[in-house]
């Protein structure tokens, strides 16, 4: 899609904040739809439903910029003729191959389109539709409106000629469209000054005291900065139905079943009286539902763990726990990142990432929720675990003290958790306690009594630990980054440094020996920093590093000159 002209701006979503930050160093996802109508379609009726899409969705019609002042805005472009790549399937191999050009090059802050549209063709007809969008602008549950919207447009029937407009959907007439109600801008605005504003506030409240009993880590890495990333997978078809039978029993959701299951088995393994799992939340209110954009956030939930509670009062705890996260969703990314990195100032101890869960909601698990008790049962006493594989990958620096990621999402015939570890953190047996303790927890939860946290170790015994570690091969050893020999003196740099933050912050005290939250600095402007950087001949900075507690001097002194 060549962009049209700019219709309107907006400020970042709060949710936005996060992704956007990941798109400055091409780190931010894509999300994937893909379609294949059956039977397959004419291809002018193929490009009227991306037509429609584009029409619709503001999302896919969105880029960002940096405004006169340095702040981040999104801009909505005018719809376009959407650019489609082709594919002649062939074979599987050049539809794979073909996927990859669409999904593997990352999106940037700097493209000018955030959506890439693909067809794959075979005798002339439409066998696949693919709509890759940059996570920035686009998120879980817009994947399911717009592949719901696919459907529509190019299922089964076709649109009837003879219905009258008024009786046709939006789908059905991409020229009108673009009348869909509410967007991604129209929240953004009324987070900064609208109706969104109290709640904004409250949750900003809500987190600066919050995070005081944040825990800043629950393990102890065997070699601090250090990521040595094994990936996993882990397939069941009995956890699904167990989940949904506990929640069940506890007047709940399967996400907070699960969500109860990790903070569990790390109370078990990490020994630490409060536990800390940063939950996926959907972040969006009624009226946001069927809106395509970007509203997922992250928070981290809290839960004590001091008393050793049995299985069912975590759950309960979580429940209450995850439902008051929940309820401060709307807050920007950024700006916890930076009540959190003030956190860090006040203990001087920096916080982990520590642990992950994106539990997704699927049409599969909705369809279990409306069978019945005996089905699940049935369920539960017939199946079991069907896969566990684990790889070793990568080695990495660990900046942001990663130990574990857990992508659980109920599928047809079973649940499949696409996890990430780091080996430097959890042993290969506590890694295979996350991936498969919640289904044995599970299972004794229901059967039996109603078991502590010390009754569920003592089941799970020898399961909870490896102490055989592999170590790193010389190879992989991370060596310090390299000086400068470029850099030159430090004063020129340092120079160029306070007077970009300054200018940018509307002041002239910019303590040289503090860091740049420490000195009023926002996320937010980092970029426009960089840029009064560039202009001045510096580099050598990324937006990471003004979140980090180091002084603006430390900054200075990786700064070469450009030219």
């Amino acid at each position: 899609m060549s962009a049209g002209a700019e219709i309107r701006r907006a400020p970042l979503g709060g949710a936005q904040q996060f992704e956007w930050w990941k798109l400055l160093t091409g780190d931010c996802n894509a999300v994937t739809v893909e379609y294949r109508p059956e039977p397959p379609i004419p291809y002018p009726r193929a490009l009227a439903a991306l037509r429609g899409l584009l029409a619709r969705h503001e999302a896919l019609r969105t880029t960002f910029q940096l405004d006169d002042a340095g702040t981040p805005v999104q801009v909505v472009h005018a719809p376009g003729e959407p650019s489609v790549r082709f594919c002649d399937a062939e074979s599987d191999a050049a539809r794979a191959a073909f996927r990859a050009t669409l999904t593997e090059p990352p999106f940037t802050a700097a493209d000018t389109e955030l959506v890439r549209f693909g067809v794959v063709c075979w005798d002339e007809l439409v066998v696949e539709l693919l709509v890759v969008v940059s996570h920035a602008v686009f998120d879980g549950h817009s994947q399911r409106l717009v592949r719901a919207e696919l459907v529509e447009a190019c299922g089964d029937a076709p649109p009837d000629p003879d219905r009258p407009d008024a009786e046709r959907s939006a789908v059905d007439r991409p020229d009108r469209a673009g009348d869909v109600g509410h967007q991604p801008a129209d929240s953004a605005r009324a987070e900064a000054s609208g109706e969104l504003v109290p709640g904004r506030e409250a949750a900003e409240r809500f987190w600066r005291e919050e995070v005081r009993h944040l825990p800043a880590r629950l393990f102890v890495p065997s070699r601090p900065g250090v990521f040595q990333r094994y990936g996993a997978s882990y397939r069941s078809a009995a956890l699904a139905p167990a989940l949904v039978l506990a929640a069940r029993r506890h007047r709940t959701t399967p996400t907070v079943v699960y969500s109860a299951l990790v903070h569990a088995l790390l109370a078990i393994m990490s020994g630490e009286p409060a536990t800390v799992v940063r939950n996926h939340f959907a972040g969006r209110t009624t009226g946001e539902r069927g809106t395509v954009g970007c509203y997922h956030c992250i928070l981290p939930t809290t839960v004590d763990v001091s008393d050793n509670p049995s299985v069912g009062t975590l759950i309960e705890r979580v429940r209450v726990r995850m439902f008051r996260v929940q309820s401060r969703y709307r807050v920007g990314q950024l700006t916890l990142r930076e009540t959190l990195a003030a956190e860090e100032r006040r203990r001087g101890v920096p916080f982990a990432a520590g642990t992950t869960v994106n539990f997704d909601h699927s049409p599969e698990l909705t369809e279990l929720l409306g069978r019945d008790d005996r089905e699940l049962t049935d369920l539960l006493a017939t199946s079991g675990e069907l896969e566990l594989a684990m790889g070793r990958n990568e080695v990495t620096p660990d900046r942001d003290g990663f130990d574990a990621y857990l992508m659980t999402t109920i599928e047809p015939a079973a649940t499949w958790v696409l996890a990430s570890f780091n080996s430097m953190v959890l042993d290969p047996g506590q890694m295979r306690a996350l991936l498969a303790g919640p289904e044995r927890i599970l299972r004794a939860h229901l059967a039996g009594p109603d078991l502590t946290l010390d009754q569920v170790a003592a089941r799970l015994g020898g399961d909870l630990g490896d102490p055989v570690r592999v170590g790193l091969r010389p190879d992989e050893e991370l060596d310090p980054p390299p000086a400068h020999d470029d850099a030159g003196p430090v004063a020129p740099a340092l120079a160029a440094l306070r007077g970009a933050v300054a200018r940018l912050h509307g002041g002239d005290d910019v303590d040289p020996d503090r860091c740049y939250l420490a000195v009023g600095g926002r996320l937010l402007l980092v970029p426009a920093v960089l840029a009064r950087l560039a202009e001045a001949g510096w580099t050598g900075l990324v937006p990471d590093d003004f979140a980090r507690p180091e002084s603006l001097t430390g900054l200075a002194g990786r700064l070469r000159r450009a030219w």
